[in-house]
């Protein structure tokens, strides 16, 4: 699933492009996305003619505004592709909406092999207390005092399961919050409420790290993910420990790294150099 950087890669890459432009057509091309539309939805015909205002991330989903206070909010999910490309590009069957515009010859299509993403056509003001409800602050805006409270509010979450924890803090997932822990020097296992003060420091930190490098690296490519120009990240060519189960810790260079699961989701990890 595309994470903060990935999406956020994503939104800087359309921004740049697509403020300002206008809206010629809109179409779904698959039924299963209007099954997805919530209460409230507008019909994709009802965005033809508006203009696209800004363009941001809120953890994992992207946030499109238009004038007249419509709203695009789209998720990726796990498969989830959202670029710019040539007309003359071939739609597959895995391409399921697509906008074309007046005054820019690249349409925008949204892909996904797993249809598990959507493209939810509300008023900006129902976006915004959607998000506002399910979703924590940011890692990058957050500050180390409510860092601290927050992991000793939710102190008995597993560190793994407290990072991922879209409601505590939004946008972190399974590669990054891995690379986070070892950056830390800490065990996914710890409870929250157990670091101290230093190791609560440390994670901070480690986290805003990782975070950033991988942005500036246009995110990691391990799967479908690509960027608002269909290109692949470079930050995968940086992990340190996630999907390297069986290779030799690159810091400690004694114990080989492992894989366990967490609520059902893979976990690496180095058993010896992380707390």
């Amino acid at each position: 699933m595309p994470e903060l950087p990935e999406v956020e890669t994503i939104v800087r890459g359309l921004k740049s492009e697509l403020v300002g432009q206008r809206v010629r057509e809109f179409v779904f091309l698959s039924p299963h996305l209007e099954k997805k539309q919530l209460p409230g939805s507008f019909q994709p015909a009802a965005y033809e003619g508006r203009k696209i205002l800004d363009i941001w991330r809120r953890g994992k989903m992207i946030i499109i505004k238009f004038d007249g206070q419509l709203g695009l909010l789209v998720h990726l999910k796990m498969t989830g592709q959202l670029f710019l490309t040539e007309p003359e590009q071939r739609i597959d069957r895995h391409t399921h909406a697509l906008l074309r515009f007046y005054h820019l010859k690249k349409e925008l299509r949204f892909r996904d092999i797993r249809k598990f993403g959507f493209l939810n056509c509300l008023a900006l003001t129902q976006i915004e207390a959607k998000v506002d409800q399910n979703l924590g602050p940011e890692p990058l805006e957050i500050d180390l005092a409510s860092w601290k409270w927050l992991l000793k509010t939710h102190g008995q979450k597993r560190l793994k399961n407290w990072l991922l924890d879209q409601k505590i803090i939004a946008g972190i997932g399974n590669i990054y919050s891995d690379e986070m822990l070892f950056r830390a020097r800490l065990k996914p296992f710890r409870l929250a409420g157990s670091l101290t003060d230093q190791e609560a420091t440390r994670l901070y930190r480690a986290m805003r790290r990782v975070l950033t490098e991988a942005i500036s690296l246009k995110g990691s490519s391990i799967s479908d993910y690509v960027d608002a120009s269909g290109e692949k990240g470079r930050f995968q060519e940086r992990h340190r420990v996630y999907a390297r189960e069986g290779q030799l810790c690159p810091r400690c260079r004694q114990e080989k790294i492992i894989r366990k699961k967490i609520n059902g989701r893979s976990t690496f990890f180095c058993p010896s150099c992380q707390d």
